[in-house]
Parts: C-alpha cells; sequence; structure tokens
C-alpha cells in the first residue's frame, strides 16, 4: 500500500466522518475526494466501516499521544493530573470521530468502534492510575486503592465529556475541571481529618 494514497484517503474520511457521519458518508464521495479509485479503496481497506475503524484508531492514538507528552513535561503529581484531564479535553475536542462516536453511541454503530473507545478509556485509565501511583510514592497523595481511585476520576471526566465538550468553552471547561481537581485534591470538608 502506497503511503501517499493511505494517507489521502484516511484525511478524506477523516473529514467526511466527521462532517457526515458513517451513514451518510459513501464509497463513491470517498473516492472522488481523495483522488483514487473506488477499487482503490476497496483494495486497501475492503470495506466503509473498516476505514471508518482506522479513522477511529488513529485518533484514539493521536489522543494518547498527545496526553502522554503533554503529562511528561509535568514534573509534580499534582501537575500531571491536572494536565492529563485539561489535555483529555482538549485533544477529545479535536478527535471529531471519537467525539461523534461518543453522542452517536458506539453501541449504536457496530462492536469494533465500541471497541476502539473502551480500549482509549482503559488507556486513560492507565495513566491515571500511573500518576497517582507516583504521587502515592512520593508521599503527596494518600490513596488506599489507586486502580480504583483513578477508575473513578475517569469515569467522572467521562461523564462529564459529551456535555462539556458540545456545550461550552474552553475557558468554561478549564474552570469545571479547576473545581473538579480542586474538590478532589483537598475535599469539601472545612476541618482537616487527621
Amino acid at each position: 500500500m502506497k503511503q501517499e494514497k493511505f494517507d489521502s484517503i484516511i484525511d478524506t474520511a477523516k473529514k467526511l466522518f466527521a462532517r457526515y457521519g458513517l451513514r451518510k458518508t459513501s464509497i463513491d464521495d470517498l473516492a472522488r475526494m481523495a483522488r483514487v479509485a473506488k477499487a482503490t479503496i476497496y483494495n486497501y481497506f475492503g470495506s466503509k466501516d473498516r476505514i471508518y475503524l482506522e479513522v477511529l484508531r488513529i485518533e484514539a492514538d493521536e489522543i494518547l499521544k498527545k496526553i502522554l507528552l503533554s503529562v511528561n513535561e509535568k514534573d509534580s503529581p499534582k501537575d500531571k493530573l491536572f494536565t492529563f484531564a485539561a489535555a483529555k479535553f482538549r485533544y477529545t475536542r479535536n478527535a471529531v470521530n471519537i467525539l461523534n462516536l461518543d453522542r452517536e453511541g458506539s453501541k449504536n454503530l457496530f462492536p469494533g468502534a465500541e471497541q476502539i473507545r473502551n480500549n482509549l478509556f482503559e488507556q486513560e485509565i492507565k495513566i491515571i492510575q500511573a500518576i497517582l501511583s507516583e504521587g502515592v510514592a512520593a508521599g503527596k497523595f494518600y490513596l488506599n486503592d489507586a486502580a480504583f481511585s483513578a477508575r473513578t476520576i475517569a469515569h467522572a471526566l467521562k461523564g462529564f465529556e459529551l456535555n462539556w465538550l458540545v456545550h461550552e468553552s474552553r475557558e468554561k471547561i478549564e474552570y469545571y475541571l479547576d473545581e473538579f481537581l480542586n474538590t478532589i485534591f483537598f475535599g469539601m470538608l472545612k476541618e482537616k481529618k487527621n
């Protein structure tokens, strides 16, 4: 497979799927916009669904790569956790097909799409767990179970994700994340527990 044709098909598919969704995007439109023969698309991918899965996989990989780069620039576990949350929302907002997958519900499409979204979520949990474990080891965080806490934080962020990314400005999201993470770090109780 020539990389140039592959990239052209994927780049075009990203745009068309983002704009029209999986169901309304046709192979004919994709071939015309990518300036390749319809047969070339079938030879490389086999079906429109497989192109869509490849687009989702690439977007998920890009999100994780950018999140990790952002997190690894920070030194303290607290800064890493704040950076993780901000980067997750920033890069997910730019991954339109992943975001649309959440809007439409991955279960309404097909199992491969749901698996890609679930894998992305599990990788996010691993990143959070590594940050929390680092904080515990450094004596910065006190947790009974870093794995459980990581999963809880990931679920909370996922619950906010679709609503915030669709309906809120970047500034509002940053404000919400600060409030959410401040609650996690400092709690709500006025008196400190020993």
